[in-house]
């Protein structure tokens, strides 16, 4: 079975003279995920690897170069879920871990030992509790002031003269994300955050929690459909919409997954009651689905933001692909979907793919 990893570099306004170096940083985050899963590694560990890779760059909002709050201070979430097991690791408002996808994966395998006395094993840390939890776990923690990038200090004294009356733009939303699926039909789901530019301390994100930034199900993969997402844009509307399990969810019965993607970023995220007093819904998801029966696996993404760039690779391609999606010119951001996708048509020993 070919392993597939797609990625994304946010759902919000890219600059177009950064697309190449956008698209190269997702290039360059598959080939790394792709290694792992080439030499056998599990989804969950391709899944990670290829966040911290973009944790890494100042390109984006999450690790290195992530938004600061209004203290001036990088506080970071990330989740990931396996999709074989179904267990799920998030910190949320994390400060001076270098890879905060580190943390989160920690949390999430730990979930499967066993504990003294009966003790359950948390699957969501925060603050300072996060923090010591790095620490004990042997992760790379470093000075606040490593996690700010020239960029981000920039953007951070620039709307900070302007605080009163600003709200946050879809330029300053991007949460980055990746999802896998490895040899053996498994699937993983991850992603990292560093939140809206000039939040407030302590604010958590879609990010952070379950079911609105990750969402991964193999767990029965011979009989049902596996699928991952990820999510991206703003946070609460995110977490208010539950958006990463209702897709995974809508398209567990799909017929026509790139249909039912929109049918359910239309109806569930752009029409949610939820978010009925709120005139720009702005949110982006990258979506993997494996049919059961046929083997086909889908790379999907959705997303109502100015534009969102995604990259994806399989285990047997010699290069990955990555572009720039964005919404039609007549299309305002925040008013409606733009879907789009890739087959990667799975048969026995050799591989068709159309695009």
């Amino acid at each position: 079975m070919v392993g597939v990893v797609a990625v994304h570099c946010g759902a919000g306004s890219h600059s177009k003279s950064l697309c190449l170096d956008y698209k190269k940083l997702c290039n360059k985050a598959c080939n790394k995920a792709i290694e792992v899963l080439a030499a056998d590694g599990t989804a969950l560990e391709a899944a990670k690897v290829a966040v911290m890779v973009l944790e890494d760059d100042p390109l984006t909002n999450c690790g290195f170069g992530s938004n600061l709050n209004t203290s001036g201070i990088v506080e970071n979430d990330a989740s990931i879920m396996d999709g074989k097991t179904l267990s799920f690791g998030g910190c949320g408002c994390i400060k001076k871990v270098k890879n905060p996808i580190t943390l989160a994966y920690d949390i999430c395998i730990k979930q499967s030992e066993p504990r003294p006395m009966g003790l359950i094993p948390p699957s969501l840390l925060v603050g300072q509790g996060g923090l010591d939890h790095a620490r004990q776990a042997g992760l790379k923690i470093v000075k606040q002031s490593d996690l700010i990038s020239k960029k981000a200090l920039k953007q951070f004294n620039k709307y900070k003269k302007i605080l009163d009356g600003f709200e946050a733009h879809e330029e300053l939303l991007d949460t980055v994300g990746a999802i896998c699926i490895d040899g053996g039909g498994n699937v993983a789901s991850a992603c990292s955050s560093g939140g809206l530019l000039l939040k407030k301390p302590g604010r958590v994100g879609q990010g952070a929690l379950f079911g609105c930034g990750t969402w991964a199900d193999s767990s029965d993969h011979s009989k049902e459909p596996a699928l991952a997402v990820c999510t991206s844009g703003c946070g609460e509307h995110l977490v208010q919409t539950l958006l990463a399990r209702e897709i995974a969810l809508d398209l567990k019965t799909s017929t026509c997954p790139t249909v039912d993607l929109h049918k359910t970023m239309t109806d569930k995220f752009m029409n949610s009651k939820f978010l009925k007093k709120v005139k720009n819904k702005m949110g982006g998801a990258l979506v993997l689905h494996r049919d059961n029966v046929t083997g086909d696996v889908v790379i999907l993404w959705g997303h109502s933001t100015e534009s969102m760039v995604v990259g994806y690779m399989g285990t047997d391609d010699k290069k990955s692909k990555s572009f720039m999606s964005v919404l039609p010119q007549n299309v305002r951001p925040g008013e409606a979907v733009n879907v789009g996708g890739s087959h990667f048509y799975n048969m026995e020993d050799s591989i068709l793919k159309m695009t």
